[in-house]
């Protein structure tokens, strides 16, 4: 028979970054997350999974989950700033330059 999956392993498998188990399992022990909170944190990593900064240089400014935990990240909001398109970069450096100067 198999063991039931954890809260912790949910989690784990859910975060994209697989370094410091060992680390996020004695947080995570000391959080001690109820069921509501682990829903919490597991819906913040399905936006947070697809951010920019996680995503760029094949995930390398992912942080380790113990530390995600330790900062209570499930707790960040999305970026609502609107990214520039390619034609708008394009057209601002065609004014001002290719270092953004008005100088």
């Amino acid at each position: 028979m198999d063991e039931p999956i954890t809260d912790f392993e949910l989690v784990w498998r859910a975060y994209p970054r697989k370094t410091g188990k060992g680390a996020a399992r004695k947080r995570w022990e000391k959080i001690q997350p109820d069921t509501e909170l682990v829903q919490k944190i597991l819906d913040a990593l399905q936006w947070q999974r697809l951010q920019p900064q996680w995503l760029r240089d094949g995930g390398q400014f992912i942080p380790h989950l113990a530390t995600w935990l330790n900062q209570e990240r499930w707790d960040d909001e999305p970026l609502s700033v609107p990214q520039a398109g390619q034609k708008t970069i394009n057209s601002l450096r065609a004014i001002y330059g290719d270092n953004g100067n008005t100088h």
